[in-house]
């Protein structure tokens, strides 16, 4: 970014247009008249002394105002300092510039009028000389602060800018690790209850321990290999098909599973990973302490601008008070929070809505978006 301080060039040039323009004003104006007077090139000369001492000390006043700012709230100093100061310069300034003009002039004019002019004129033109002189100070002084205001404005805009983009990348990075965490967490989750699944059956039921550790390690790798925050339906659902070989082999006959799934919701985007710990939470509550079969149902439709996803048992149905919200419900909610927002809802209601039917209902939906779309 450029200086905060306003150029000297930049101050000078303007302060010796203001004096050409002042001078073409005096020269038209002596024209327009129809008459040329014997002091037109004394008053010419006059207005060109002024402004040009005037360009010499900008870089004085900028100086000042770079030691005395009167940005923000100026303090008293700075206004007293710049007070001062324009008191000074200004009559300063006009004593040099009207005694370099008398000296020009008496040195160079042959006209005796125009010497008389040179001595006897100067009183007037040191008034007018201060009092514009005073005036051009503090314009200055404006000219100055207001660059350094613009300066600061644009400085606060690219900070801000940039740490709205710092936040933003720092927010996705979070966002990211707490996914992570969170897929973390169910990892170990699942594979302790399946562990347990399998030390059970390892000293009665050999072989179907052996299928278990196989479809685990099939399911493991598949799990600890995908690195995507979403995937295709379809995809999702091939996961849960390893994930439920194995409580196939678990509970046998004592559980049936139903998939139902409209076609074109198979290729939406979903939460990767995020079925398995849902259907392994309906399963746990569903068939605890029962003897007979259980039956789950796996839905999938399309409403509208949403995915809805439902998995329904004929269990015994919620405890309440939300008690059967477990690390399966409770991570897969906090998924849905922080990869969608108010856009996902998940909700956990008592199964069969025309009451013919016991058990609980989990109800998940989210934003329908296509595969790759």
């Amino acid at each position: 970014m450029t200086s905060p301080d306003v150029r000297s060039s930049r101050v000078v040039a303007l302060t010796l247009l203001v004096g050409l323009f002042f001078t073409a004003q005096r020269l038209l104006m002596t024209l327009a008249s129809g008459r040329r007077p014997p002091g037109l090139s004394f008053d010419v000369l006059q207005e060109l002394l002024y402004w040009g001492v005037w360009a010499l000390l900008v870089p004085v006043v900028l100086a000042l105002t770079r030691r005395f700012p009167l940005h923000g709230r100026p303090s008293l100093g700075a206004v007293a300092a710049h007070l001062g100061g324009s008191l000074i310069l200004a009559p300063a300034h006009s004593f040099v510039a009207f005694g370099l003009h008398r000296v020009l002039t008496l040195a160079l004019a042959t006209d005796p009028r125009v010497r008389e002019l040179a001595v006897g004129g100067q009183s007037v033109g040191m008034v007018w000389g201060g009092f514009m002189g005073f005036f051009w100070y503090w314009v200055m002084v404006a000219l100055a602060t207001a660059a350094r205001l613009r300066y600061l404005y644009a400085t606060e805009r690219l900070a801000a800018a940039d740490l709205a983009a710092r936040s933003a990348a720092l927010e996705a990075q979070l966002t990211r690790a707490q996914l992570d965490a969170l897929r973390a967490q169910l990892h170990p989750h699942f594979l302790f209850n399946t562990l347990n699944t399998i030390s059970v059956l390892a000293a009665e039921q050999g072989d179907k321990a052996r299928q278990m550790i196989l479809r685990l390690s099939s399911l493991l790798r598949r799990s600890l290999d995908e690195a995507q925050d979403e995937v295709a339906l379809e995809q999702e659902l091939s996961f849960l098909e390893d994930y439920l070989d194995i409580q196939r082999v678990r509970f046998g006959d004592r559980l049936a599973i139903r998939v139902a799934v409209d076609p074109e919701t198979r290729r939406a985007r979903v939460p990767v990973l995020f079925l398995q710990p849902l259907v392994e939470n309906v399963i746990q509550h569903a068939t605890w302490g029962r003897d007979d079969a259980t039956t789950i149902d796996l839905a999938a439709t399309r409403d509208g601008q949403s995915l809805v996803i439902s998995v329904e048992d004929d269990g015994p149905g919620p405890v309440p008070n939300g008690g059967r919200q477990g690390i399966g419900l409770g991570n897969t909610r906090e998924r849905l929070r922080r990869m969608y927002g108010e856009r996902a809802s998940l909700a956990l209601t008592s199964g069969g809505s025309d009451g013919a039917r016991r058990g609980a209902r989990v109800e998940l939906r989210i934003p329908f978006a296509p595969a790759g779309g």
